[in-house]
């Protein structure tokens, strides 16, 4: 084989490897979707998502619980939404949305794995 042939067919194989690797970001319209769907339901999600990390992690800010319990399972009933509106590869973080408000930290109060395999 000569060094052209090779040539091709390494760059032939990495734009394989390239292609099947490849994650695309999570669309607009699907960002779109899952926001009104927590906007329909705002007495349990008070607050837009806060941050979007190309669809690998939505956070979103809610009230803290009075006794100072994570919201762990809050981030799991996140997981239902995103899978409803096709999204299987979104991590969900809840943080305190008054500690956002007050002083911009950004206190983790629960999370969420929602990656999971398409059907």
């Amino acid at each position: 084989m000569n060094k052209k042939t090779m040539l091709i067919l390494l760059v032939a194989i990495t734009a394989a490897v390239t292609y099947f690797l490849y994650d695309e970001p999570l669309s607009l319209a699907k960002r779109a979707a899952v926001e009104a769907d927590l906007a329909a339901q705002p007495d349990k999600y008070p607050a837009t998502p806060v941050w979007w990390s190309d669809g690998g992690i939505l956070a979103i800010g809610m009230l803290p619980r009075e006794n100072g319990e994570k919201r762990n399972d809050s981030a799991t009933e996140i997981c239902q939404i995103l899978w409803n509106n096709n999204v299987n590869k979104t991590v969900v973080e809840v943080y305190d949305i008054l500690q956002i408000q007050k002083s911009d930290e950004w206190e983790l109060i629960g999370a969420a794995d929602c990656r999971r395999k398409a059907p």
